[in-house]
């Protein structure tokens, strides 16, 4: 096995970390993965190693704003640039691994930067698969308006965001490892906010151009992103080979729940057969 991470610049102009987990010898499958909002890459190593246990790579960049990257630390100007960045870092991977079919995986805003990406990519993907993907966020109306003013005259504003851990998983060192982590983001900007909600607003345009294999997972007790999330993508995307997949009990992050190595295997006998 071959982990470990390195500085990369993107030809969007982003620089970032790339962090890798690869097979001694030629990997099976590749696959690209995004991160969720306000965490990073880094929290992926277990996810990366069983899939090369597997004999599948795993290739993870900290997005823009997030984590390692060289970018002002919780803002975006334009939901687009993690398309943009995203596009740029599968063609980082391609010409790293010379490898002409590869798979994208995406949690939670990752899931909604991966639908937004592989809607554009069309067919060049072999297949894409979601965690949870926040393709519909519930915000109360008032709460909406504000931000949207706030957007426009104080974007770069910071607002204290305690995410709800008991949320996030049933462990409680994954929760307080959450918590105590630096690289994990607790103020972003208000700019970030109302793009992040522009995403979820721009995306259903995009569904219906989906044709590749899709395996849509979610947990059912997820507090954050509703399970309908992932119930209304997967009747939306116009793929004829597409799973859906909820996790009775399980809360947002399902690659962190007691039983990851389960759903793990799951995702990578998927990967297996559509290799």
């Amino acid at each position: 096995m071959k982990t470990g991470s390195e500085n990369i610049f993107l030809k969007t102009g982003l620089e970032t970390i790339m962090r890798f987990w690869e097979p001694e010898s030629s990997p099976k499958a590749v696959v690209v993965g995004i991160h969720g909002f306000a965490e990073h890459s880094g929290r992926y190593s277990h996810f990366g190693e069983f899939l090369v246990e597997k004999g599948i790579a795993l290739y993870m960049y900290d997005l823009r704003g997030h984590g390692l990257s060289k970018s002002e630390r919780g803002y975006i100007n334009s939901f687009e640039d993690f398309i943009r960045d995203t596009i740029a870092f599968v063609e980082h991977v391609k010409s790293k691994t010379d490898v002409k079919s590869f798979f994208i995986f995406g949690h939670s805003m990752g899931g909604l930067i991966a639908t937004h990406t592989v809607s554009r990519l069309g067919d060049e993907s072999r297949g894409f698969i979601t965690s949870g993907a926040a393709v519909e966020v519930r915000t109360p109306l008032k709460q909406k308006i504000l931000l949207q003013l706030l957007g426009v005259f104080s974007p770069r504003k910071r607002i204290p965001l305690p995410v709800a851990t008991d949320c996030l998983t049933r462990d409680e060192d994954i929760i307080k490892r959450y918590v105590d982590d630096p690289l994990v983001l607790k103020d972003p900007t208000v700019k970030l906010l109302v793009e992040f909600g522009k995403g979820v607003a721009s995306v259903w345009s995009r569904v219906p151009l989906i044709k590749v294999p899709a395996l849509i997972m979610h947990g059912e007790e997820d507090c954050l992103v509703p399970p309908s999330a992932s119930r209304k993508l997967y009747e939306s995307i116009s793929s004829k080979d597409k799973t859906l997949k909820v996790y009775k009990g399980l809360r947002h992050e399902i690659l962190n729940e007691p039983e990851w190595r389960q759903i793990t295997s799951e995702i990578a006998d998927w990967i297996a057969k559509h290799a």
